[in-house]
């Protein structure tokens, strides 16, 4: 980046006259002047290749007007509100003003930098000076989050350490907008100090409290070990820049959780990364840079080195002596050789001199060659396990770990980079290089113009299944490796990828492993499994229940807690007993009424007429009301009871859907790949079947793949 020749002229409020300006450096996204007769700077956000100057005026380019615009009001938000704040540990901003030349800050002039220290001392600083660093730093970076401040952009150019205190400047805002428009990110990210999520031009990931911790470890790496810190990048990939050198174990294990390549993973906040580094109580009086730069520490004198040239003396102790009792005393000749033979001693000795330069001639440079290592006796050489091609065992603290180079980067595809980088340790039995291996060939088998798809996923079944066997060496990324293969090994074999068939109890071992780790995910796929082998087993669907009621519980809203409702939902209703109905009332049964009794009549003799006098019935059965004639109901007065009609079940219909979702290769996508595909099929009103990966597609240059969620979905959809 070039720095601008002309000198700038800025009126600024609060000043009686305009200022004049004159380049001083330009660093990252930012450019520095000095104020003529001002004990000031003014520092300017200018993002090189995203804005053009002409006569002192700043003009974006076309395609980076919309960005330029945001970060210019971002830039000039964050300075007026440091400005008010004025933390104790950030260099004050006196001003903030904004005009044709863009947006610029005053601050009071920058001084000594941890940058310019390490310049001037590139070897390792020991352990309490780092120790005593991380304190202050710590502090300064827990007031600026607490006020809800991220510098953004912390490196050793960002940080001052004058009078044993840190103070922090060089605060910026997020410059990945500019990187489609740029088409680069050249200039506008630090490399080794910017976390992961600096580098997403897609803006997946927030840039918050966890970036400048993230920058704060690679801040202490590079203290300890006296080198660059390796790209976000690169560290990935397996690169952690720790040398042979020992490093206190709890300081390098609070340091490599600080670069956990996952925001997520990193600690909560600046005190917890603090606590994490095991650094003990402060001593009262802890060394600081200016006592290594004014009295360096001592160090025992180097031993003398062998000269290749010095050979020991000829053997002509024969030839001269010297008195035992003269040490000056001049050398004489022992016996007096003939004065006709001088002449030939001379031409020996001479003789002798020439083999003695042509033997220096020849062994010196195998001297040379040879390393100066110590005897055998007082280190003993460890032999390095076999590494695989390209790849190189380093010892740090008694363990071996393997590091290999990068593949090519011309040429290739994401996913090919990332065979050629994992194959090597996947093959030296690291777990965690295997579970990538698998999940990368289980994400290539997905891909429909792919040739060699059934050769992939049974690569990917291998590789999981190495991973999930892994012996635990009590390391958490070996844990974690080993379940993340268990799962998607698990949904593998549950849906027959690979060009085999289903094998569900196979599936069920894996995902059972899985689940032991208490992953929510690996839960509910065992859960659903469960639920999906049970048929009447109503002991695998309490066990199914159970999975379901720990994933309900989760309470952060998320697919997977909904999933998890859905699922013991469907399953109280399965094993909830039906509604017991009364029993039917007997029918009345129809009984005939009494025929009603003759009343005889009197008797007459034969030879009288009868006597013409009407017949009373007889007073006792006179006085007795007729009994009640009992008549059963037509029939058609009260219809039979009836149970109640059921409405006739909807017709169901089975459809497809699907949606892109954005994956890393390098982690197992399953889970969020049918976490989408069961949304999509939710937004449509369906019950989901199954979710399948659909096309793939990964663009050069780039860190995610693209991955279609196909999913089958039924319910009445008209």
């Amino acid at each position: 980046m070039t720095l601008t020749k002309a000198v700038l002229r800025l009126r600024v409020e609060g000043f009686r006259k305009p200022l004049r300006l004159r380049p001083l450096r330009s660093t990252g996204a930012l450019e520095a002047f000095a104020i003529e007769g001002e004990a000031l700077e003014a520092v300017r956000f200018y993002p090189a290749g995203a804005v053009r100057e002409t006569d002192g005026n700043l003009t974006a380019i076309p395609e980076a007007e919309t960005q330029y615009a945001a970060a210019l009001d971002a830039f000039e938000a964050l300075g007026r509100r440091l400005q008010a704040m004025a933390p104790s540990a950030v260099l004050p901003v006196q001003a903030v003003t904004r005009g044709p030349s863009g947006g610029f800050w005053f601050q009071p002039p920058t001084g000594a930098t941890l940058e310019t220290w390490l310049a001037q001392h590139p070897a390792p600083v020991v352990e309490p000076v780092a120790a005593a660093f991380a304190r202050r730093l710590a502090l300064a970076l827990e007031e600026l989050h607490a006020a809800g401040v991220i510098h953004g952009d912390l490196s050793p150019r960002a940080v001052l350490i004058d009078h044993g205190e840190v103070r922090l400047t060089g605060f910026m805002v997020d410059r990945r907008p500019f990187f489609r428009p740029l088409r680069s990110q050249l200039g506008l990210v630090e490399p080794g100090y910017a976390p992961p999520e600096a580098h997403d031009g897609a803006q997946r990931h927030p840039i918050g409290p966890a970036a400048d911790l993230y920058a704060a470890s690679a801040l202490l790496q590079r203290l300890l070990t006296g080198r660059p810190p390796p790209p976000a990048t690169a560290r990935v990939a397996g690169d952690d820049a720790w040398p042979s050198a020992a490093t206190s174990a709890g300081l390098r294990a609070g340091i490599e959780a600080g670069l956990a390549p996952v925001a997520s993973e990193r600690p909560a906040s600046a005190t917890a990364w603090l606590a994490g580094l095991d650094l003990g109580p402060e001593p009262d009086d802890a060394p600081w840079f200016e006592g290594l730069a004014s009295t360096p520490p001592e160090t025992p004198p180097p031993e003398p080195e062998t000269d290749p040239l010095a050979l020991p003396p000829l053997p002509m102790a024969d030839l001269f002596e010297a008195p035992a009792d003269a040490v000056e005393a001049p050398l004489t000749i022992a016996r007096e050789a003939p004065a006709r033979r001088r002449w030939g001693w001379w031409a020996g000795g001479l003789s002798l001199a020439a083999l003695a330069i042509a033997a220096v001639a020849l062994v010196a440079p195998r001297l040379n060659s040879r390393p100066s290592t110590p005897p055998a006796a007082a280190a003993p050489k460890v032999a390095a396990p076999v590494a695989p091609t390209g790849c190189q065992w380093l010892s740090a603290g008694g363990v071996w770990r393997l590091r290999c180079a990068d593949a090519p980067a011309q040429g290739l595809r994401l996913p090919e980079r990332f065979d050629a980088q994992t194959t090597a340790r996947a093959a030296a039995g690291e777990p965690a290089a295997m579970e990538r291996l698998g999940a990368f060939y289980r994400l290539r088998a997905s891909e429909t113009a792919n040739p060699n798809r059934s050769a992939h996923a049974y690569q990917a079944l291998d590789w999981l299944q190495r991973a999930a066997g892994a012996a635990d060496d009590g390391r958490p990324e070996t844990a974690r490796a080993r379940d993340d293969a268990a799962l998607a090994l698990g949904q593998m074999l549950a849906r027959g990828e690979g060009g085999r068939a289903p094998d569900p109890a196979a599936a069920e071992t894996r995902l059972r492993q899985a689940a032991a780790g208490s992953r929510a995910d690996a839960v509910l796929a065992l859960a659903q499994l469960l639920e999906a082998q049970a048929g009447d087993d109503a002991d695998r669907l309490v066990q199914a229940r159970g999975l379901y009621a720990r994933v309900a519980q989760l309470g952060d809203g998320s697919l997977l807690q909904r999933e998890g409702e859905r699922g013991l939902a469907r399953i109280d209703a399965a094993t909830k007993p039906p509604p017991v109905e009364p029993p039917p009332e007997p029918p009345i049964e129809e009984k005939p009424a009494p025929a009603p009794k003759p009343v005889p009549r009197a008797k007459t003799p034969a030879t009288k007429p009868p006597a013409k006098v009407l017949a009373k019935p007889p007073p006792a059965k006179a006085a007795q009301p007729a009994p009640p004639v009992v008549r059963a109901p037509p029939k058609t007065a009260t219809p039979p009871r009836r149970h109640p009609t059921v409405a006739p079940a909807p017709s169901l219909r089975t459809w497809t859907t699907s949606t892109f979702i954005k994956v890393d290769p390098t982690t197992n996508f399953y889970p969020a790949l049918e976490l989408a595909g069961r949304a999509a099929c939710d937004s449509e009103g369906g019950e989901t079947l199954s979710v399948r990966a659909g096309d793939t597609n990964c663009p050069n240059g780039v860190n995610y793949c693209q991955v279609r969620a196909v999913a089958t979905c039924q319910g009445a959809r008209p």
